[in-house]
C-alpha cells in the first residue's frame, strides 16, 4: 500500500482572496436560479420588494458636490439621495405629498363616431368597452402612486397587467431599467433581467413575457437574437443585448415628469444643496435653544497685591482647594440649569441668552421657497398669508402639475382603443383637487348649461364623478322616481329657514317676505377664487357687520 505523500508546506495552496469568495457566490447564486432551483422565504420577497422603489443613501457634502458636477452620469445616485432626503426631511416629505396628491384625474372622452352612429350597437358595443375599461383600472389611485415616484425619481417604470378582475400598473425596479428610445406615446426602455436571476424574486410574479425571456437567455433559444433598437415599439420584445430586454409598448409604460430629458434627474435636484445643511442648522437651533435655557453665575477670583509678598501659587487670593469647596457650596444651592463659572466673588454677574432666535425655522423656509411653492400652502404660521399671491402661487403648482396630463391621455388612449372594435376615443383628464379649481369648473359647466350648451361629462368631472356613475345615478333617480318622493316645505316652514339661514335665498314655488329681500339687498357674495385681498380682510375680520352686513 502506497503511503500518502507528505504535504510540503511549501506546496500549500494559496487561500483564495474575498472578492473571489463573493464571486463564487454570486455565480452559485445564478446557477441556483437558472436550475429552477432558487431558495424563496418570505423575508427574501419582502426585502426585493423594498428594494424596487426605496434604495436610500445618505449625500454628503463632498458626493452631492461631485454627483452635481456630471448628474448624467450620477443619475442613480441622485435619485437615492432623494430617497433619502424624503425619509429625513419633512419639508421634502410635504413638498412631494403636495404637488403628488394635487391632480384630480377627473375624466372625460369623445370619440370620432358620426352623430348617426351614436346610437348604433356599434357605438354603444365600444362605449361600453370603454367604460368597463375605466371601471376595472383604478386610474386615480393608480396615476398617483405613478405621479409621486415621477416627483421621486423623475421616472417611472412598469408593466400593464389585466387580471380577471382589474387592471393594475406593477412597478419595475428603477435601478434595473433604462430609458433606450422615444416613440410618439413617450419614451422607450429596456430591463435588465438579471434582476430574475436574485435570491427573493420570484418571476411568476411578473408578466408571462419575462418568463419568455428568461427560457430565451437562460435556456440556449437566444443565440440567434439581435439587439435592434430601431425595431417597431410593439415588436422590441424580439430585441435583446446580453442581459438586457427591450420592453414592448404592448405592456410596459415609462412615465418622465422631464420628456425633454433623457436623463432621470429628480425634479428637485436643486434644492438638495438647502436640504443637506437642515441637520447642521437643527443643531445650530438645538445650542442655540439649550444655551437660552440656561444661566451662568460669573465671579471675579481675586489676585494678591503686587507689593505684597506672594504665599499662594500664581498669586491667587484664594487657594484652589477653598476655591473649590466655595463653587460646591454655590452649586448647591441652585438648580442644573444655572452654571457657575468661579466664586468667590467680586463683580458677581448672570449672563443668559436671549431666545427669541428661530433661525432654524427661517432655514426651513427659506429652504422650500426655494423650490417655488409658497409656503403658506403646505406649513401653517402667524405671518398672515396673502390672498391674492397664495392664489397666484397655487395656480403656477397647477400649472406645473397638469402639464403631466399629456402623458396619461396617451397612455389611457392606447390601452382603451386596443378593447374597442370600431370606433376610437380620445381621453382627456382635468382639474385638481383644490376647492377653488373644482368651483370654477361647475360654474363654467353650468353656465354653460343655463346657455343650451348641455356637457354632462363636464359636469361629472367637476365634482369628482365618473361619466358613467352620474348617468347611472341620475337614471336610478328617474328610474325610482324620487322626485315624487320630495315634499316643498310650507310657506311658513320657507319663512323659519331664511331666519336661520338667509343664505338659502329663493325656495321653490314660493317668494320670500319683503323682510328678507331687504336683509339680503346689496351685491352678491363672491366667491373666494374671485375674493381681493380687502375682500378677504374683511370677510376675515368680519368687519362689514356693523354695516348692517352678515357673516356666511
Amino acid at each position: 500500500m502506497a503511503k500518502d505523500k507528505m504535504i510540503i508546506p511549501s506546496e500549500e495552496k494559496e487561500l483564495i482572496s474575498e472578492d473571489a469568495v463573493w464571486d463564487v457566490i454570486k455565480f452559485s447564486r445564478s446557477m441556483s436560479g437558472m436550475y429552477g432551483q432558487q431558495y424563496l422565504t418570505p423575508d427574501l420577497i419582502n426585502a426585493k420588494l423594498k428594494e424596487i422603489s426605496l434604495n436610500p443613501m445618505q449625500a454628503t457634502q463632498d458626493s452631492l458636490d461631485d454627483a452635481m458636477k456630471r448628474p448624467q452620469y450620477n443619475e442613480l445616485q441622485l435619485q437615492e439621495f432623494s430617497q433619502d432626503f424624503e425619509t429625513r426631511s419633512m419639508v421634502y416629505k410635504r413638498l412631494i405629498a403636495y404637488l403628488a396628491n394635487m391632480l384630480a384625474f377627473d375624466i372625460t372622452y369623445t370619440s370620432d363616431a358620426d352623430t348617426k352612429d351614436l346610437k348604433t350597437p356599434r357605438y354603444q358595443k365600444d362605449l361600453e368597452s370603454v367604460e368597463e375599461f375605466l371601471e376595472k383600472f383604478e386610474y386615480k389611485k393608480e396615476l398617483r402612486v405613478v405621479v409621486r415616484e415621477m416627483l421621486r425619481n423623475d421616472a417611472f417604470f412598469g408593466c400593464f397587467v389585466e387580471t380577471e378582475n382589474k387592471y393594475i400598473l406593477q412597478e419595475l425596479p428603477s435601478e434595473y431599467c433604462k430609458i433606450t428610445g422615444r416613440w410618439e406615446g413617450g419614451f422607450l426602455f429596456s430591463f435588465n433581467m438579471y434582476w430574475f436571476i436574485q435570491p427573493g424574486v420570484d418571476i411568476n410574479m411578473y408578466p408571462s413575457f419575462f418568463k419568455r425571456k428568461y427560457n430565451q437567455l437562460w435556456g440556449g433559444s437566444n443565440k440567434d437574437k439581435k439587439y435592434k433598437p430601431s425595431i417597431a415599439p410593439e415588436l422590441r420584445g424580439n430585441s435583446s443585448w446580453i442581459y438586457w430586454v427591450d420592453i414592448p409598448v404592448t405592456f410596459g409604460v415609462c412615465f418622465k415628469l422631464s420628456p425633454e430629458l433623457g436623463a432621470r434627474l429628480p425634479y428637485f435636484t436643486p434644492l438638495f444643496n438647502d436640504l443637506i445643511l437642515q441637520g447642521l442648522m437643527r443643531n445650530l437651533q438645538k445650542n442655540i435653544s439649550m444655551a437660552a435655557a440656561s444661566k451662568m453665575i460669573m465671579g471675579e477670583v481675586p489676585m494678591l497685591n503686587r507689593d505684597s509678598k506672594a504665599t499662594v501659587k500664581d498669586t491667587i487670593a484664594v487657594s484652589p482647594e477653598l476655591l473649590g469647596k466655595f463653587m460646591a457650596l454655590v452649586k448647591s444651592a441652585i438648580s442644573d440649569a444655572v452654571k457657575v463659572a468661579s466664586a468667590p466673588l467680586q463683580n458677581i454677574k448672570g449672563i443668559s441668552f436671549e431666545s427669541d432666535n428661530e433661525m432654524y425655522d427661517s432655514f426651513l423656509r427659506t429652504a422650500l421657497a426655494s423650490s417655488g411653492v409658497n409656503t403658506n400652502l403646505i406649513f401653517s404660521s402667524n405671518i398672515k398669508p396673502n390672498a391674492v399671491e397664495t392664489q397666484l402661487s397655487l395656480n403656477v403648482d397647477e400649472q406645473m402639475m397638469t402639464a403631466l396630463y399629456e402623458q396619461f391621455n396617451y397612455f389611457m388612449e392606447y390601452f382603451i382603443n386596443k378593447k374597442t372594435k370600431t370606433f376610437k376615443f380620445a381621453i382627456n383628464f382635468e382639474g385638481t383637487e383644490f376647492f377653488t379649481n373644482r368651483e370654477i369648473r361647475l360654474n363654467t359647466a353650468m353656465d354653460l348649461f343655463d346657455k343650451g350648451i348641455v356637457m354632462p361629462q363636464k359636469i361629472a368631472a367637476a365634482i369628482g364623478m365618473k361619466p358613467a356613475h352620474l348617468r347611472k345615478h341620475m337614471e336610478e333617480s328617474k328610474a325610482s322616481n324620487f322626485m315624487a318622493l320630495l315634499t316643498p316645505p310650507s310657506v311658513e316652514q320657507q319663512k323659519q329657514l331664511l331666519k336661520v339661514n338667509p343664505a338659502l335665498g329663493k325656495m321653490p314655488a314660493s317668494t320670500p317676505p319683503t323682510d328678507e329681500k331687504k336683509a339680503r339687498r346689496g351685491r352678491p357674495r363672491k366667491s373666494t377664487s374671485e375674493l381681493g385681498e380687502e375682500g378677504q380682510n374683511t370677510r376675515d375680520g368680519a368687519s362689514n357687520v356693523g354695516r348692517g352686513g352678515k357673516v356666511l
